[in-house]
């Protein structure tokens, strides 16, 4: 199952009034006047850091199969 399966299959399984709560903040990301991004720019030595102990856990077994961790947070929140 891609991505956008996933997403519209947990939007499928919503009650209408969370749905409707989807919808009314994406429509706010478009129509803000603000940046919507909730990230802060990184340099390129932290992203490299991340990435070498995101590639360090992984190599150590403690990585997650994307699959599963959106099942997981599908559970946890409700849309599975």
């Amino acid at each position: 199952m891609s991505t956008l399966d996933a997403t519209v299959s947990m939007l499928e399984a919503m009650p209408e009034d969370a749905r409707i709560k989807v919808m009314e903040f994406t429509k706010s990301l478009f129509t803000s006047r603000k940046p919507a991004n909730p990230f802060v720019p990184l340099s390129q030595e932290q992203i490299l850091s991340d990435l070498a102990g995101s590639r360090q856990q992984t190599s150590e077994g403690k990585g997650l199969d994307m699959e599963d961790a959106l099942k997981e947070m599908g559970k946890q929140h409700g849309f599975i």
